[in-house]
């Protein structure tokens, strides 16, 4: 790895406002707290007079469309290079080999943080990275607006959980407070995130509930896609959101798993209840990683029976 400097949101701040040009970058698969995030801080520096572009490479949830997509480009960037939730190359999808080498700044909050840069200001307390764009706008001397608050409300409660997932601080409240003085809607937002579904989504839950099985007696609960089904339904990565909780909800359950199948890889999506560390896990196992109770990583497409895999590998620390 290159070497790095952490420093702070007010360091970030002061380098963010010496930039003419940036380019924000979010992960692939993207969700509300990466665009969130991202859209936030385009915001904030363009009120400052900075020329911001974000860049994608998935396209963007519909569900997420409400947040802005008119700054959003998916053709080679430029300028000052800036990762927004990425913990490492591989979290930049199919462009992780043709991207900047370095980026001159990453902001994030994952455990775990790869990602080749000049600048590194990672507070992984956080439990979402719209935290910490929140406390940057703060030092950049902006004032908060709807567009920036909807924005950064809509990053924070999508990585909380709305506000129940337990690292929620404190501070995030607060946080969310002073987002709702703007006047956003923050019912409508939260709707947006976690409560309308597409019929295929529906379908897709229907799916969950029937291929649920359990492990280590009952302590992992696994759920594994069918591709052909989700071929025939024509579901998006999009669909797969809020689909790892229908496993989580099982009492007894402490680890779930949500399998897919994308690219020539099976994705795993690892969530936890109360104390396994899944990150840990995955990044141990399978050199994935992510959050103490959300972590994902991918197995080659041919692995068999995953479920049972995954117990093998658990059944010794999860207790």
């Amino acid at each position: 790895m290159n070497s790095r400097t952490e420093i702070t949101s007010a360091a970030a701040a002061e380098f963010l406002r010496q930039c003419d040009c940036i380019t924000l970058y979010c992960h692939a698969s993207p969700d509300g707290d990466t665009i969130g995030s991202a859209t936030a801080l385009a915001l904030a520096l363009e009120r400052l007079g900075r020329q911001v572009r974000i860049f994608v490479c998935d396209r963007m949830p519909e569900k997420l469309t409400f947040i802005g997509a008119e700054r959003f480009l998916t053709d080679t960037p430029s300028g000052t290079h800036v990762s927004v939730d990425i913990a490492s190359r591989n979290m930049l999808g199919a462009y992780k080999a043709e991207l900047v080498p370095v980026f001159d700044l990453s902001i994030d909050h994952h455990q775990v943080n790869t990602v080749e840069c000049q600048r590194l200001l990672l507070r992984d307390g956080y439990i979402a990275c719209g935290e910490i764009i929140y406390e940057i706008i703060q030092c950049l001397g902006v004032e908060l607006d709807k567009d920036i608050a909807k924005a950064l409300y809509a990053a924070i409660s999508s990585d909380s959980g709305c506000f129940k997932y337990s690292a929620t601080r404190p501070e995030t409240y607060v946080m969310a407070a002073e987002l709702i003085k703007t006047g956003i809607d923050f019912a409508l937002i939260n709707r947006q995130i976690f409560e309308q579904k597409t019929l295929v989504q529906i379908e897709l839950a229907k799916a969950a509930y029937n291929s649920m099985r359990f492990y280590l007696g009952g302590k992992l609960a696994v759920v594994e896609l069918d591709p052909v089904l989700m071929d025939k339904l024509g579901a998006a990565e999009e669909d797969m959101d809020n689909l790892h909780e229908i496993p989580r909800q099982v009492k007894g359950v402490e680890v779930s798993a949500l399998v897919r199948v994308k690219g020539n890889e099976k994705k795993i999506s690892l969530r936890s209840n109360d104390y396994y560390d899944v990150a840990a896990f995955a990044s141990q196992n399978f050199g994935g990683g992510g959050h103490l109770h959300a972590a994902g990583c991918r197995v080659p497409i041919d692995t068999q029976n995953v479920g049972q895999m995954l117990a093998d590998k658990l059944k010794d620390t999860l207790v």
